[in-house]
């Protein structure tokens, strides 16, 4: 998952990627963005969300 720090233009994909958007894609694919663009983006592992259920579960 790749979290938007600054908005840019995605060559790529053609979109513009907002600040504070997040959207899927490979390590790959964030290592690329930061290298064109140092401190545009950042990698962040998606974590499962945890639900009541889950808290209060034996």
């Amino acid at each position: 998952m790749i979290k938007v720090l600054k908005g840019f233009y995605d060559l790529k994909e053609g979109v513009y990627r907002s600040t504070g958007q997040e959207f899927e894609a490979t390590k790959e694919r964030f290592d690329e963005i930061d290298g064109a663009l140092p401190g545009f983006v950042e990698w962040s592992q998606k974590q499962p969300e945890v639900t009541t259920p889950d808290v209060l579960s034996d």
